[in-house]
């Protein structure tokens, strides 16, 4: 982590509107030490809502949810709370998305597909100032 974060935990908000990957994901960094769920969404109104309530350091951010793209939302949720970093969690991305999501202020972008261990590898870069992307993405 950079310095400004070393030993701090990383506060992270979900937005995620399955219900059953939500609770999955909160159930599984339940287990890790260094990462506290700060919020729960499903709608990009919601988490831009919740971004200045909850004050997280990582969005994961689903690209899809109930009201809208995700990464369209990415300005609002860095006008919202300057200092966040997002991270565009989604099924299906290609390198036009990926572009995207750098072009709007993303932080990163993963796919799905991963394991949750590469996530959490992830998540920890994102915070520490890292942008990271699916090695897939943005080559």
């Amino acid at each position: 982590m950079s310095s400004e974060r070393a030993g701090e935990v990383i506060r992270l908000l979900i937005a995620e509107d399955h219900p059953m990957v939500a609770v999955a994901l909160e159930s599984a960094f339940e287990l890790v030490d260094d990462v506290e769920i700060v919020g729960g969404t499903g709608s990009v109104a919601d988490t831009v809502d919740a971004v200045d309530r909850v004050r997280p350091h990582v969005i994961l951010l689903d690209r899809r949810l109930r009201d809208g793209d995700g990464v369209e939302a990415i300005p609002a949720l860095l006008a919202a709370s300057p200092g966040v970093r997002v991270l565009v969690f989604t099924g299906y991305a290609d390198r036009a998305m990926a572009d995207r999501v750098a072009e709007v202020g993303g932080a990163g972008l993963m796919l799905k597909r991963g394991l949750f261990d590469d996530l959490l590898v992830v998540i920890r870069r994102v915070a520490a100032g890292q942008d990271c992307f699916d090695v897939d993405l943005r080559q």
